[in-house]
């Protein structure tokens, strides 16, 4: 690691901005990239796949494959931050986001050409997917780290908040962006995420300030796998993520099959309620979270309910209108849910674990991304409205866990016993 001085000399300031912000300003952007590359990959995917022979298994598959290396490195990448510092592992991530994306159209680009076909080109298109769950999950956990060492208890959740409303906003912009790349063919959308990505990187390389280096440290962080103090919001964070991704995962194929859209048609209407979704995650984020300084246990026991009511309305009403609505108001409830479990864990954990915290937290959420596609797939295989039952049910489990769960109910600020806290505390300035 650089000295500070050496540090200080060669990372240029923001003129006219308190560092702390124009810090917080670049993560904000690199997970608005983030989101943005997630929803554009939802919405175009599903058709483009079936144009290329692929089954509706096959396309759970990619998803599936790179949500398991994001579960197995993300706790890794966040433990590492712990111990050499947030900004490395930032970089890392969004580079590999970027050569991930690059290298996932091109894939993609030869079966639609006819170059590449059948397993080889399924084969192809799962390790190029699959390298954003090795490396691009570096960027997350070290990118909340930050954000949470330079945060007190009291502000966490609203911290956690900003980070995630970013995401959603970058959710909320892809369809429309991808919408837009589209018109210079099917996967240029994928090619101008990638080159967004490549910006961001250098971005944060050259701008974000770290200008300590990291405390020494002579073990490694306690926080394991099984941590008592992270089990039960690791268990809502995989049964969110589970609830969340199955949607995703089948929407595309549920307004061709059951609303009846054309493999053309499709990604702009699931387009369209995507963007819906994201929107009202980010007003949930935005003006909810932040506007009534919401704790992180009544945010994970109040979301489950709008999962509910929001894929009730799928189940039960097949039409596009009420079909786009379920997913707004179910958007609305991942905007209390995802905030709420980033603040429990890092509340829950003391200054020097909050990587390796978030990171396992991170990972639970993705493990959804690994039961989905075999859960999902079959339900949509027996009914396409059975996955949306499915969730409805488990939305409901959710909600009795978290309050239920001890440790969920006592994911607050000031709670003496569940960490240390506060900027003063921070190893990174």
């Amino acid at each position: 690691m650089d000295t500070p001085s050496s540090q200080n000399k060669s990372q240029p300031q923001i003129a006219g901005r308190p560092p702390r912000r124009a810090a917080f300003a670049l993560l904000l952007v690199g997970a608005l990239c983030a989101g943005m590359g997630q929803t554009i990959v939802f919405s175009v995917l599903p058709p483009l796949a079936r144009e290329i022979g692929l089954s509706n298994l096959q396309t759970g598959l990619i998803f599936m494959v790179s949500a398991c290396f994001w579960v197995i490195m993300g706790p890794i990448w966040g433990r590492a931050s712990d111990q050499r510092g947030r900004k490395f592992f930032i970089v890392i991530g969004l580079v590999g986001f970027a050569v991930s994306m690059t290298l996932f159209a091109t894939s993609i680009r030869l079966g639609l050409v006819g170059a590449l076909s059948g397993m080889p080109l399924f084969i192809l298109i799962v390790v190029t997917r699959s390298l954003y769950g090795m490396i691009g999950s570096a960027g997350p956990p070290a990118a909340q780290a930050y954000i949470a060492d330079r945060t007190s208890a009291a502000d966490r959740t609203s911290g956690m908040a900003g980070f995630t409303a970013a995401f959603g906003l970058g959710a909320m912009l892809g369809p429309g962006f991808g919408a837009a790349a589209a018109v210079f063919g099917a996967i240029a959308p994928f090619y101008a995420m990638a080159a967004l990505a490549t910006v961001m990187a250098v971005s944060v390389f050259l701008y974000l300030p770290e200008n300590t280096a990291p405390t020494a440290r002579k073990a490694p962080a306690r926080v394991k796998l099984f941590d008592r103090r992270l089990t039960a919001i690791m268990l809502f964070a995989m049964l969110s993520g589970v609830i969340n991704s199955i949607p995703m995962q089948t929407i595309g194929f549920y307004f061709i099959d059951s609303l009846g859209y054309s493999t053309a048609e499709a990604p702009q209407i699931v387009g369209v309620g995507l963007m819906g979704g994201a929107m009202a995650s980010l007003f949930s984020q935005l003006v909810v979270v932040q506007r009534f300084r919401l704790e992180p246990r009544t945010l994970m026991r109040v979301a489950p309910a709008f999962y509910v009511f929001g894929h009730l309305l799928i189940w039960t009403v097949p039409a596009v209108g009420t079909v786009i609505f379920g997913l707004v108001i179910a958007g609305f409830g991942a905007g209390l849910a995802m905030p709420g479990v980033g603040a429990a864990a890092s509340l829950a954990v003391k200054s020097d674990e909050q990587g390796a915290a978030i990171g396992l937290v991170n990972a639970a959420g993705a493990s959804g991304f690994i039961i989905s596609p075999f859960i999902g797939m079959n339900l949509y295989a027996l009914s396409p409205q059975a996955p949306f039952m499915f969730t409805m049910t488990l939305a409901a489990a959710a909600a009795i866990f978290a309050l239920a769960s001890r440790t969920i109910g006592s994911a607050r600020a000031g709670v003496e016993d569940i960490a240390d806290e506060g900027p003063a505390s921070a190893p990174y300035r």
